[in-house]
């Protein structure tokens, strides 16, 4: 028995001496005796034993893809069979990946989840991010708006730098088609930011930037932006203070862009060279419908230009040209521009200094034209011949499609008034204004002072809150679904709506203009808000009409 023990002893050193990680001398400590203190513990298969490599489960797992068919690591080149270069590329993808496995290198068959950033599509936290790093307090409303297809951000003064973090957060929204930033104090540097967002931007169809200040440095950009813009095809610039040097970038603009439908780039400051540079770009543009150059300084050599682009031009349907200075010499361009031209329908030269003469003048236009419907001459020096004058030169046509003629503010004689009849024997739907008439369809002539006074929304919201013992804020606690302490527009034409109130959409719409004070698109009912400012106003009204009321019923009796 003895030399078998020391026959078995022999062969497992000469085994030990085989393995890797042996001692330098290849021997084998032999087992402790019973008095020598507890036995070491056995290595586990997932504790590392001194000599064990560790190997990533992620490294583990690309080499074991190379050998299943139909793999796209299994192109990679190596052999799989070839052991021991699998273990240097599983050690080396050990050393240089640590996805997958504890900081000590242990081996593990745990999941693991990596790390990701989600991509934020809202927007929010881009924009407070933006917020923290330019300094500026965000704004609520357009955090819980920023989701909305039409962001209404009116009177809110966000000034140059708040422009500026609500466009780096809209260069990816993806929800906001329509983009309302009215009267925001943007000036130059805040239009420049929106122009650069819409660069990027390929969702937003409709803008408007008015009343912002932009000047001539902010209209650069602006409309470089339109030159290049597929997008928009509604953009409304009015009172911002464009003057000639804007004229020429916008007239680019309006020459280039083909996608743009409808302009507005009323009450600012174009004048006589203005009119010389927008004109022959009107003429070009292919795609514009509705053009308003309203409330400018368009006259003399300025007035004949855009008269002539108008003439030229193919496609513009409603334009308006309102409160200029055409004077006599544009009236007569308009005149001639109307016998051209074969796509204008809404025609607007309410005053612009045109006497009876630039009336008649431009009437020689009505005569040949046959696709306008309405024309507006109200607040004009023409007096009653020029009205004659215009009315005259369409019952000449008898294709003309006139439908509304508007002559407000200018007293008419009986001569109009005869003509007028005969006029509506070949134009019977014919509505014509005057001064404190409107002779509407079907010849009756109805003095405006006599007209039926409208309802008032305000009272039968209360009528309504008083019969069903309720509290206007009660009221509006139902309409108020996410609970804000405020009420959209849409909120609240829906609650109304399920009430039961018989609001036609025009007193909805007063009533809507009489609550939402900061005209933001929200009523605000929680502690000393609009709703409350706005009862106060309707209660004012109803006192003051009230004594108004009495007066005249003391004048009466008296």
């Amino acid at each position: 028995m003895a030399d078998v023990e020391k026959e078995n002893l022999k062969n497992l050193e000469e085994k030990q001496k085989s393995r890797p990680g042996t001692g330098s001398q290849g021997k084998v400590s032999k087992p402790p005796s019973a008095g020598s203190g507890p036995a070491s513990r056995p290595h586990s298969r997932t504790s590392p034993a001194p000599s064990r490599k560790s190997v990533s489960r992620n490294g583990s797992a690309r080499s074991s893809a190379k050998g299943r068919p139909g793999s796209k690591i299994s192109n990679m080149s190596g052999d799989v069979s070839d052991q021991s270069d699998n273990e240097d590329t599983r050690s080396k993808t050990t050393m240089e990946e640590g996805d997958g496995e504890g900081s000590d290198g242990y081996d593990t068959d745990l999941e693991i989840e990596d790390k990701r950033i989600e991509y934020d599509s809202t927007g929010r936290t881009t924009y407070k991010e933006a917020c923290k790093q330019i300094g500026v307090v965000p704004v609520s409303y357009f955090l819980r708006h920023m989701q909305d297809s039409e962001l209404v951000m009116m009177h809110h003064g966000l000034g140059p730098l708040g422009a500026k973090a609500i466009a780096t957060s809209l260069v990816t929204n993806t929800t906001i088609l329509k983009l309302n930033l009215r009267d925001n104090w943007l000036e130059a540097q805040g239009g420049k930011y929106i122009a650069e967002m819409l660069v990027e931007n390929c969702y937003i169809h409709d803008l408007d930037l008015s009343y912002n200040k932009i000047g001539n440095d902010g209209a650069e950009p602006i409309a470089e932006m339109l030159q290049d813009n597929s997008t928009l095809d509604r953009v409304l610039l009015s009172g911002n203070g464009f003057g000639d040097k804007a004229a020429e970038a916008f007239a680019e603009a309006i020459m280039s862009n083909q996608k743009m439908e409808e302009m507005d780039l009323s009450h600012n400051e174009f004048g006589e060279v203005s009119g010389g540079l927008l004109g022959p770009a009107i003429a070009e543009n292919s795609q514009m419908k509705v053009l308003d150059l309203s409330w400018n300084h368009l006259r003399r050599k300025g007035a004949l230009a855009v008269s002539e682009g108008i003439r030229d031009n193919i496609t513009i349907t409603h334009l308006d040209l309102s409160w200029n200075g055409f004077g006599d010499d544009g009236a007569e361009a308009i005149g001639d521009a109307l016998k051209s031209n074969k796509t204008l329908e809404f025609l607007d030269m309410s005053n612009n200094r045109i006497s009876t003469e630039g009336a008649v003048l431009l009437a020689k236009g009505l005569i040949e034209n046959d696709t306008l419907r309405v024309l507006k001459m109200g607040k004009n020096p023409m007096q009653s011949a020029g009205c004659y004058g215009v009315l005259k030169g369409i019952s000449q046509n008898e294709k003309s499609a006139i439908q509304e003629l508007d002559f407000s503010d200018i007293l008419v004689n009986d001569d109009f008034d005869e003509l007028l009849k005969q006029v509506k024997e070949m134009l019977p739907a014919l509505l014509v204004k005057t001064a404190e008439r409107v002779h509407g369809r079907g010849g009756a002539a109805k003095d405006f002072k006599k007209a039926k006074p409208r309802a008032d929304p305000m009272t039968k919201l209360k009528q309504y809150v008083e019969k069903n013992n309720l509290r206007l804020v009660d009221l509006f606690n139902q309409f108020d679904k996410d609970k804000s302490m405020s009420v959209t527009r849409e909120e609240f034409a829906q609650g109304i709506e399920a009430t039961g109130i018989d609001l036609s959409p025009d007193e909805l719409n007063r009533l809507l203009d009489t609550l939402d004070k900061d005209g933001d698109g929200e009523i605000e009912y929680g502690g000393i808000g609009e709703l409350v400012f706005g009862a106060q106003a309707h209660q004012e009204q109803e006192r003051k009409m009230a004594k108004k009321r009495m007066k005249k019923q003391k004048q009466t009796q008296a």
